[in-house]
Parts: C-alpha cells; structure tokens; sequence
C-alpha cells in the first residue's frame, strides 16, 4: 500500500511517495520542481502501483475560512449546509464554491471553501497525466498532525513558505496564506495582527518545509524553531533531518487521511470518478465470481440428482420383478410399492387392530375334536375366512354354531363330502371385538 502526495504550490510542484511498511510509514521518493511544470511530474507518477492513494495538496491562498457555530458535528452534514449559512457573506456566489470543515472539541466549526472551477483546473492536471486523486486538500489543514509535545497548553504558530496555521493548545484557531515573497515578514505581520486585534500571543513559530530557511527577525531566536520532528517523522525519512523538515507538510496529509480526519475538497461536483470505477470493476468481479460459484453449486446438484434418480429408477425396477414374482397373475399395477405394502398390512392386520396370533387361538379354543384342521386362513381387515376339514358333515354344523363366539354373521360356503366320509367346507364372517 502506497500514498503519492502531489503538492501544486505558488513556487513550486512537490511530488512525494510514500510506503506503508508494517505499520510504520516510509518515504520512497520525492521530486521537486519549479512553479507551473505539473507536467514534470507525470513521469514521476508512472512509477507507482495502480493501487497508490493519490492526494492533491494545493496552495492556501485557494482557499477561505471562517468559524462557525453550527449544532453539527457531521462532516457530511456540515458540507451541505454551509453553503445555505454562509450565502451572501462570501466573495463569491457559494454555489460557485465547494465547502468543508474542522470540527473543533467545543463544537464550532472552522469552515473552509475554494473555487470549484479552480479545483478542477488542478485536479485536470493529474487526470490529463493518467492518474486521478481520491483526495484534494491543502497540507496547513493537516498540521496538527506535526505538533510537538511542548504545544499543548499554548498558542503556537506552524508556518512554512505558503502559509500559516494557528493552534490553541492543539486546537486550529485558523489559517492565513501568505501573499508576499517573504515568509518571515508574513509571519511577522500576522503575529502583529493577531496581538493588536484579537489580544492573542503567539508563544512559539515553527517552522517547515520552505519556512525552514527563513531568516528569523532579531531577537525572535529563541521564539522561531524548526519544528521539533517526532520520532515517526523522523523515521519515515531514515532519521534524515532536513528532508523530514522539507516533507513534513506530506507526511501530515498523509497521517490525516489515515486518521480519518482529512480535509478532503474531492466531493459533489468534483467527486472521484475513478474510485467509483474501481467499486465498479470489484463488484464485477465478486458478481463474476458468485455467478462461477452459482454454477458450480448447480452442477454439483445436478450430478446428484441424476446419481439418486439412477438409484430410484433401479431400485424401481427391483420393486417391479420383486412385484411380479409375488403376484404373478396380477395385471401390471398402477403403483407396486403401495399395492405391496397393502398386502403386507392386509396380511399382518396392521391399521385394524387385529392380532392374527390372538385370532388363531381363539379359533383353536373353538375347533374342536371332530374339526381335523383348517388349511386356508385369511384375515382382510375385520373379514375372516378359512377352509379346514371336519369328520362328518354334522360336525361342520357344530363348529358354525361355535364359531358365533368369535365371529359375527358367520356364513358358510360350499361344503364337500369326501369318500372316507370326511369334509371340506369354508367359512366366512366378521371377527368380533373380543376376538380380534
């Protein structure tokens, strides 16, 4: 991951790359050049990944502020209603201006604006040389980011060659770009101002990038420092003092936009066209993605599906010769594994309640002597029928009488009187509750 920050300033271009390194941040390059040659810089931007968070830093004076004291403290909110507060109290028409702001702890608002068409001149630099900038800012916004230990509890100055940023006890009190040629005059008359007007004391200037070199007024020694480096400023620079005083203000952009707290210009009307794409191009290929997942999972499905029907369709055919072997003199039935499991409830009594052992015996408490045995019984539901053997004729008369205690509308069928005297006879009726 990698951070290139572009700063187009009055007296020069500033192009510096920055690396991500475990959680430590690295300077890999930084290019210089004079005034107005953006284009120098395009070959510099090639040499990075497609993947570098570009960040446009202009020069200050592209910029106005002003303290508010909206009940906001939504950064969103605040870009859409500043235009609304500050109609008419600004040089130009606010909807020729684009807004944003730093919320301060007490809840006031430093709102800031530049020129939209101005913005997007600069912003067109970098698209015409083939990259485009998910961020536009200026780097004083983030110097509170560079603040030394020691400036807490004070009001301090950071300046450099462009500009000048006022902190109360860490907190922007607001910014002033620098007109002139020379910083230190600059920063001398805004001393002076703020003393005269306001009654504030500046107690400490520090000093960075093309401030570094200033030349302090006399008897400001003491007061005008280059500005104390942090050990992570420092380190991104391999402890190299002088290039960390001249890429500090990049750092800092850099630093704010991981925090979250960036000052960024690169919204509405010039939003990033090319982040969407690149939302665009991921969803594509998630959707690419889940419709090759979709299709495998459905593929998946489909060889089970045809591996279990091939197992239904043979174990259908299994049932059908199962089937015919039992009954062989039936027709071709509409559904052979409910016609078998009929039978098998028909046979076993199952659903009417009736235990076939219990039917036997009392059919054999009733038989009697002269009844030589049935050879044929047949339960369907609560429908008994047997063929059995008896003596003599009278005695298949008996055994009807005595089978009323068993089955209800007992009937007999054809009976057979045999050589020896003996007969054959079937009986049919309905097997009492008793009996079942």
């Amino acid at each position: 991951m990698g951070f290139l920050i572009i700063e187009l300033l009055r007296r020069e271009s500033i192009a510096t790359r920055f690396r991500v390194k475990g959680r430590t941040l690295v300077c890999e390059q930084s290019l210089r050049l004079p005034a107005g040659d953006a284009a120098g810089v395009a070959p510099f931007l090639q040499g990075g990944d497609e993947d570098d968070t570009v960040i446009l830093a202009l020069d200050p004076a592209l910029f106005s502020c002003r303290e508010t004291t909206l009940p906001l403290i939504d950064r969103r909110k605040l870009r859409e209603i500043l235009p609304l507060e500050l109609k008419g109290e600004t040089a130009s028409d606010t909807d020729d201006l684009i807004f944003d702001s730093i919320v301060r702890k007490d809840g006031t608002q430093l709102a800031l604006w530049g020129r939209t068409q101005e913005l997007a001149a600069r912003i067109k630099l970098l698209t015409t040389a083939g990259v485009e900038p998910q961020g536009v800012t200026s780097s004083l916004f983030a110097w509170h980011h560079l603040l030394p230990p020691d400036a807490a509890g004070r009001t301090v100055m950071v300046a450099d060659s462009c500009g000048a940023a006022l902190y109360d006890n860490n907190e922007p009190l607001f910014f002033r770009p620098f007109w002139g040629e020379e910083p230190g005059v600059e920063i001398q008359r805004t001393i002076t101002a703020l003393q005269l007007s306001d009654g504030v004391t500046v107690e400490r200037v520090y000093l960075l990038g093309g401030g570094a070199g200033t030349e302090i007024p006399p008897g400001c020694e003491e007061f005008w420092l280059p500005l104390p480096l942090s050990t992570e400023l420092s380190g991104a620079f391999g402890g190299d003092s002088e290039a960390a005083l001249a890429g500090a203000a990049a750092w800092g952009v850099v630093r704010a936009f991981r925090k979250g707290d960036l000052v960024n210009f690169r919204h509405g009307l010039l939003a990033c066209a090319s982040g969407t794409q690149k939302i665009r191009k991921k969803l594509l290929v998630s959707a690419i993605l889940a419709v090759v997942a979709l299709l495998i999972f459905s593929a998946d499905l489909g060889i089970r599906y045809w591996f279990v029907r091939k197992d239904l369709d043979s174990l259908n055919r299994s049932i059908g010769a199962t089937y015919r072997e039992i009954f062989p003199k039936r027709k071709k039935p509409v559904d052979e594994v409910a016609e078998v499991k009929s039978e098998i409830r028909r046979l076993s009594g199952v659903g009417s309640g009736i235990s076939p052992l219990g039917v036997m015996k009392k059919l054999a408490e009733i038989k009697g002597n002269d009844i030589a045995g049935f050879y044929e019984t047949e339960i369907d539901g609560n429908q008994l029928r047997l063929k059995g053997d008896a003596s003599t004729l009278q005695a298949v008369t008996d055994f009807k009488n005595r089978a009323g205690a068993v089955l209800s509308g007992v009937e007999l069928g054809e009976i057979r009187t045999k050589p020896d005297g003996s007969s054959s006879f079937s009986l049919r009726g309905t097997l009492k509750e008793e009996a079942r």
